[in-house]
Parts: C-alpha cells; structure tokens; sequence
C-alpha cells in the first residue's frame, strides 16, 4: 500500500470517527437523572454511559454541595428496572426532511428499536406544524416494526419544543418512573407554543432526558438541538449525511442500554438546596439538584414520595376517634366500679387472709376492668374456656391487653416503616388471629392428650368399682395416679359433685368442655346407676372397650390422612414463602403486583383461592370418628 493511499484511508477514518463522536457535547460523556423510589434520606440516581463502558469498584465519586455522602453502591440496571424507563422517538416531519432524509431517519429507528431492552416500552411521536402521537408506549415488537415500517409524507413547519413537551407528557402520563427522549430535526424551532424554558422544566420535573441528533441540511440549525440536550441533561449528536444517522441511533441506543443505579444516604440538613455531583473516573462528570424536604414536627406536610400522609385529616379523624375511645372506655371502667365476688362479700366479715399481700398492679386492674367488660359476651366465654383447656396460666384479660398493646405498637411502627397504613393495619390483625390460633392448639393438644388417656384412666375406675366402691369413691380414689389432664378435669367433677351438683350433670359438663364423646357415656353410666342401680363395673369395661376401638381407628385415619394434612400446609405456605421471598430478592419482578390495579386484583384473587384451597383440603381430611 503506498504513503499517499495510506494517508487517504486515515483522513476517511478520521472523519468518520469525527462525524460519529457527538459534535456538540453541550453535556458531559455521562448523564445523570434521579429515581422516585428513593425516600429522603436515602438517594437513587441512574446514570447513563457511553457505549460498552464498564464502572469498576470505586470509580466513582458522589459528593453533595461538595461534601461526602454515606453508604453509596453502584449496580448495573437490570432489564427489569430498565424496562420501567420509557423512551420517545421524536422525529421532525417538516417538510423540510423529504425525501431520503425522512426516510432514513425510520430506518434509523428501527436500528434504535433493535437496540434497546426487550421489554423497554417505546413511543414514536412526529412533528411538524403539531405534534402527533403516532405510536403510545408499546413493548411488542410487531407493533414497533408495523408503525416504523410506515413513515408516511412529511409536511409543514418545525415545532419542535412542542414535540419534546407532548414526549414528556407521555412519559407522565404512563406513569413511569423517568424515561428518554429523543429528538431528530433539521433545524430550528418554528412556531411552538413551548418555549426551552417550559420543556426543560417538565423534562426534569418528570425525571426524563432529552437527547437531540441533528441532520444537516440547507436549514440546518444545530445551536437549538445543542441547547436543548444541555438543558435535558442529554447529549446532542450530529450526522453529517444520512447514511451515518443509522449508526448514530443505534450507538445512542446502546448508550441509553448501558446504565447503572446510584444509591447513597444524603448527610445534608433538611429544607435546603442540594447539588449532586458525580464523577466517574476516566469517563467525566454529570450533576443535578434537588431540594431536601423539610422536617415537618406539626404533621402539617405530607409525602411526596407516595407515603402516609400523617397530616391528612382521614388520619387526624381516627387518632381522634382512638383516643376518644380509650377515654370513654376508661370512664366506664372506673364508673363501673368492682364488682364483689362471693369471696369479697365474705371477706366482709373475716379477716382477709392475704391482707398484707402485695396491692394489684395496673397491669392487673386493667386485666380485671376488661374481663368485666367482656364477660358478657359469648366470644370472650368461649376465649377464656379455650384458655382454661389450654392451661395458660395468664389470665384471659392479661392476654387481651397484652395483644392489644402489641398490635397498637405493630400498627404504628408497622405503618411509619413501610408508608402504608395498609400494612399496618395487616400486622395488627395477625396479632389477634395468631393469639387466637395459639390458645386454640394449645386447647386442642390438651384435648387429644385427654382422650388418649381416657381409656386408662376409666380402667382403674372400673377396678375400683369391683372391689365395691361407688362410682363417685371410685373416681375419687383414682385421682392421685391419674395423670394431666385427666387428673385436672376429674378433680373438677368431683368438686362439683361434693357441692352439690349431680355426677352426670358434671361428667356432662366436662364432656362438652372437653369436646370427648367417651365422657358422655360415662355420665350416661352415672346416670343409669344413680336411677336403677345398673353394674357399674360391667358397663365401664364396656366403655373402656368402646374407646379403645375408636382410639385405634382414630389413629389409623390421622395416619391415613397424614399426607393430605402435610399437603394443606405445603401449598398453603409455598405461595406467601415465594412471595416474600421474590418481595424480599427480586422486588422489580413482583413490583406490578403491588403498584398496578391489576396486580391488586391478582394478589386479592389469589390469597381467595388459597385459602379456599386450604380449607377444601381439611375438609377432604377431616373425618369425625
């Protein structure tokens, strides 16, 4: 190859380099531009490089209003996050631009098209004497190569301030978190309604940034294409010709493709205006501002950023209605006064035994006021019997205010730390269902445990009995070797029985508490042998036997049903566990789920049909024996 040739494929190449390389760099090689799903004081930023560059550790610095910041991290924007991030063709339809200019500048496009994230939702928009939204956002790509694929004829003027507001607009109006727009014109504006001023405003208003590329031509303009890329945080490119705009949109889509996320915790004070400068080494800088939020102490502010807000009046309406509530309920306690059991009416006339013992702590007088309250209610009867069973040794009005107090402290730390009063308000309501789920298994533990005991125990009665005993000195002489809590119950018979009480009445009672059809013969027995002196001992061999059959069928249908029971609690579980843990790993996957209407409905239907498929499965596996 010869010095001359040489010399001319190096001036090609390098004014190749240079048509290519951004003409006009009114920003720097790197952008910048904040997120929404940052609350104050942490901070999030994407920030957007030049093609296939990479960021290693500790390459790059944040300072704000040139102090350091705490705890900063830089990650690689997934496709997940990226695809939340619109982008907006804006392509001048003057007539200017006809002929291959207009045509190249979709062939560009779609080269742009090809290059960003699959999932990355994408809107065209043309100008001319007015802006025209020929495509709103869409991911599918038929959809893209069909309205790419048809350019039409260009016509009329240039507004092209009013094309990157209506962009911007789109942006906002799909609700996403921040986009990019991308404007491709000849020339300068004429005739929009919008001025620079108004679309920079909005571009960052709405977290977008505004990239221009510029087509020369005999009306070619390039000082108000650099203008609005400086003030949208973008860049500008230039072509020279239209056979370079294809690589120049398709490098521009590869750089918008290749961004990463700043997360740091801002050490500024509140309600003060705060520079945000970032710098990456070997690459450049960008920067931006904000203004942090004030510390409201009134609760007269609310949150910006889709939290509670703790001024609203829905709020101030129920903190107003809790503490008249406590007040009023405290009032009747007090008004109400104590009521005297028959040991206090007694203890009117004898010393008190326990005169010197220790005064009743509030905690116990608040117990004491709310089992007076409650206790004509048939759910709180039904609560301390279940407490009773269970052999909890606190009283039912302890654990009431107890749960009360956990659930009011989950409510409002539950609500301050996730913004939703919602969330809360769940944690508050589990208290009470997980209280309630624990005294029932505790009662039902006792009561299987009571059943499988029962047989024995009914043996050493009926042996008492053939020596000669009655009935009632029968189940008394047992009592010392009977284990709990058969033992506990049978003292309770027996109790009532020496008071006065019938013993069929008592082993009646004792049966519904304990939920054990045995038992009920056995009050049949007692009743039988009260009235016609029937043998006693013959008919509690019978019982026993009876017992012993349904024990073993009992076990033999639990061990029957044991797989299904597991079933039940596997595919009960599986789907909360999954979905804590994607909410917990992968929140950008589950995001639609909690912010869209639909994922609502979706999460709705499917905690219905779960816990409809849980309650099918135990009834499949339930059997009464």
């Amino acid at each position: 190859m010869t010095a001359g040739r040489l010399r001319a494929w190096l001036g090609i190449a390098v004014t190749s380099a240079g048509a290519l390389a951004p003409a006009a760099p009114a920003a720097a090689d790197i952008s910048l531009s904040a997120t929404r799903d940052a609350k104050f004081p942490e901070r999030a930023y994407v920030i957007t490089l030049p093609e296939k560059s990479r960021l290693a550790k500790g390459q790059v610095t944040v300072r704000e209003n040139g102090g350091p910041v705490e705890g900063l991290r830089v990650s690689a924007v997934g496709a997940a996050r990226r695809a939340k991030l619109g982008v907006v063709l804006a392509i001048d339809a003057s007539t200017s631009m006809r002929g291959g200019a207009y045509e190249s500048a979709f062939e560009a496009a779609r080269a742009f098209a090809r290059e960003r994230v699959g999932r990355q939702p994408l809107a065209l928009v043309t100008f001319s004497n007015s802006p025209s939204t020929v495509m709103p956002f869409t991911a599918e790509e038929s959809r893209i190569d069909e309205v790419l694929g048809n350019p039409g004829i260009p016509s009329g003027g240039t507004h092209m301030y009013d094309a990157a507001l209506r962009s911007i607009e789109l942006v906002k109006g799909a609700r996403l978190p921040g986009g990019y727009v991308v404007v491709l014109s000849d020339g300068a504006d004429h005739g929009s309604a919008a001025g620079i001023d108004d679309v920079v405003h909005a571009a960052r208003a709405a977290n977008v940034r505004i990239y221009t590329v510029g087509l020369e031509s005999d009306r070619f303009d390039p000082e108000a294409l650099a203008a609005l890329a400086e003030g949208g945080g973008g860049t500008y490119w230039q072509a020279t010709s239209v056979d370079e705009l294809e690589e120049v949109y398709r490098v521009l889509g590869a750089q918008i493709s290749n961004a990463h996320q700043l997360t740091y915790r801002s050490l500024v004070r509140p309600n003060r205006n705060v520079d945000v400068d970032v710098t990456v080494a070997g690459l450049g800088s960008a920067s931006a501002s904000y203004r942090s939020p004030k510390l409201s102490v009134d609760g007269s502010t609310g949150t910006a950023d889709g939290g509670v807000d703790w001024g609203s009046p829905l709020v101030l309406a129920l903190a107003i209605a809790l503490v008249v509530g406590l007040l009023l309920a405290a009032t009747v306690i007090v008004a109400r006064g104590r009521r005297l059991s028959a040991r206090d009416r007694v203890a009117q006339f004898v010393s008190p035994v326990d005169a010197d013992g220790p005064a009743p702590t509030l905690s116990g007088r608040l117990a004491a006021g709310a089992e007076r309250s409650l206790g004509g209610s048939g759910w709180w009867e039904r609560f301390a019997a279940e407490m009773d069973v269970g052999g909890v040794r606190q009283s039912p009005g302890h654990v009431v205010i107890g749960a009360i107090v956990l659930a009011a402290s989950l409510l409002l730390v539950g609500g301050s730390a996730s913004g939703s009063g919602a969330v809360g308000l769940a944690l508050a309501l589990t208290v009470f269902v997980g209280v309630w789920a624990v005294v029932h298994r505790r009662a039902q533990k006792q009561r299987r445990l009571f059943a499988d005991q029962l047989a024995d125990h009914l043996a050493v009665v009926g042996g008492s009995l053939r020596v000669g005993h009655s009935l009632p000195a029968a189940l008394s002489s047992t009592l010392d070797e009977a284990p709990e809590p058969a033992r506990r119950e049978f003292e309770r018979v027996m109790t009532d029985e020496k008071l006065g009480k019938p013993l069929e009445d008592a082993l009646e009672e004792a049966a519904q508490r304990m939920r054990n059809r045995e038992l009920e013969h056995v009050a049949l027995l007692a009743k039988l042998q009260r009235e016609v002196g029937a043998d006693a001992a013959e008919m509690v061999d019978q019982v026993v036997a009876t017992v012993r059959e349904r024990q073993e069928l009992r076990r033999a249908v639990r061990t029957l049903t044991a797989q299904g029971r597991f079933s039940q609690l596997i595919l009960s579980a599986l789907p909360i566990a999954s979905l804590a843990f994607l909410t917990l790993t992968y929140r950008d996957y589950v995001d639609p789920l909690y912010e869209t209407s639909v994922g609502r409905i979706i999460l709705g239907a499917s905690a219905v049909m779960v816990v409809a498929g849980s309650l099918i499965i135990r009834r499949i596996v339930t059997f009464k024996v």
